[in-house]
């Protein structure tokens, strides 16, 4: 079953193509890597498939659904969330209440906190391994366990396709280790992702499938094995010094 399809995607600022023509699917139970190097578009896709932007031309469908242009809020009420490069907590509310907040803008909206929506935001903190956390203030916990509390929030939400945006960005090794058990725990959960991974330290031992971008373009897509030893890929990554030593 698709979950996602992008169809003919384009982005343009001030007539200069962010994205161009990008046709792209998400299918039930994947794991997508979106890379690229800085400057690829990454992070305009996701701008526009969360509803931040809106495209230029090109249709996004979601479970078969015409999704193009929908705002924000309607895009995460129909089953997809994100989280940000930069981690976005509300640093005054505690960690238990900040993935409460995730709950009233998904599915099953309420202003009003149930026995069962506590209970489930406990659960989700013991998934994302902060559970002991729950009464620590968003603003004093680590820079990892405010990442974590993203992806908590971001589960709240109830969402069918989430996407991630440079979760493991400054991780060291060991961190970089939990969060690939961290992602497949998200995906036990019927969960299906996409990640943006500039480093490529996350998304060759998690994704399914790569997507890479340059220049607004897409200059591959397969197995992450595949993908990285693919030509454009290699000269997007090593630029100039990639095209000398082919040259040679």
């Amino acid at each position: 079953m698709t979950v996602l399809q992008l169809q003919e995607l384009s982005k343009t600022f001030n007539g200069i193509y962010a994205l161009s023509n990008i046709n792209f699917t998400i299918n039930e139970g994947e794991i997508v890597g979106l890379v690229g190097p800085n400057g690829a578009g990454k992070t305009t896709l996701f701008n526009l498939i969360s509803g931040r932007l809106r495209p230029s031309s090109g249709k996004i469908l979601f479970q078969g659904k015409d999704i193009t242009g929908l705002k924000p809020h309607a895009v995460c009420k129909l089953g997809i969330s994100r989280t940000f490069q930069s981690s976005r907590p509300f640093p005054r509310m505690s960690t238990l209440h900040n993935v409460l907040a995730g709950q009233v803008f998904g599915k099953g909206f309420s202003l009003h906190t149930r026995p069962e929506d506590e209970q489930m935001a406990h659960e989700l903190l013991d998934v994302v391994g902060i559970a002991h956390k729950a009464e620590t203030l968003a603003a004093d916990l680590t820079l990892s366990e405010q990442r974590r509390l993203d992806l908590a929030r971001a589960l709240a939400t109830r969402p069918k396709l989430l996407l991630l945006d440079e979760v493991a960005a400054g991780f060291s090794p060991v961190l970089v280790k939990q969060a690939i058990k961290l992602i497949n725990r998200v995906r036990e959960r019927g969960v299906n992702l996409l990640i943006i991974d500039h480093f490529l330290n996350l998304s060759q031992k998690v994704a399914d499938r790569l997507l890479a971008l340059d220049h607004g373009e897409k200059i591959a897509e397969g197995p992450p094995d595949i993908v990285m030893k693919n030509r454009e890929v290699l000269r997007a990554y090593l630029g100039m010094r990639y095209q000398d030593e082919e040259d040679d």
